[in-house]
């Protein structure tokens, strides 16, 4: 018999007040029993071949996509099976909203932005991926939407590396780079 603590019972009943229909559909809930039961994480290859690895933060892996176009990052939760935010358990849906606010706030105040653009669609790759997008008036595509706009035109990798300093500047706490 699986034993569930009242707190669960708690995350529960506040999903079940969000107008949630059962425990299998909805919001997921993370129960203690479960914990650290993960299925091993896989970036989506589309994300994966567009895209320049830069770190992980607790929950998201962090990328820089390969247009210098715009500077656009794309944050993806290590959650395997997942392509919408609600199915993401309630601490995980927390989690993914305070990474991404960090996130924004630093590359806007970093790179000067005029308007962050915040999306999370997975029309063409369903993985569950946040874009966050450096806009300014001076872009290439301002002030209509990046996608599809311009052809990609690939970082050097001087571009690469500059990104990748200025962001050790500024990521010094609950982030962990990668090498490309």
């Amino acid at each position: 018999m699986v034993r569930r603590e009242a707190g669960d019972v708690r995350r529960y009943a506040a999903v079940q007040s969000l107008g949630a229909r059962s425990l299998g559909m909805g919001a997921k809930l993370k129960f203690d029993y479960l914990a650290g039961v993960r299925a091993v994480f896989a970036l989506d290859p589309r994300l994966q071949q567009d895209t320049l690895p830069i770190g992980d933060f607790p929950l998201c892996r962090l990328l820089l996509s390969n247009d210098s176009n715009y500077p656009w990052f794309i944050l993806v939760p290590r959650r395997d099976d997942i392509s919408e935010i609600f199915q993401l358990d309630v601490a995980d849906q927390l989690q993914l909203w305070t990474e991404t606010n960090a996130l924004a706030e630093l590359l806007k105040d970093l790179l000067g932005a005029d308007k962050m653009n915040i999306a999370a669609l997975g029309n063409v790759v369903s993985q569950l991926h946040m874009h966050v997008i450096v806009r300014k008036r001076e872009d290439a595509a301002w002030p209509a939407p990046v996608w599809g706009r311009h052809p990609a035109t690939p970082y050097s990798a001087e571009q690469v590396a500059a990104i990748r300093e200025r962001l050790r500047l500024v990521l010094t706490e609950n982030f962990t780079f990668v090498e490309a």
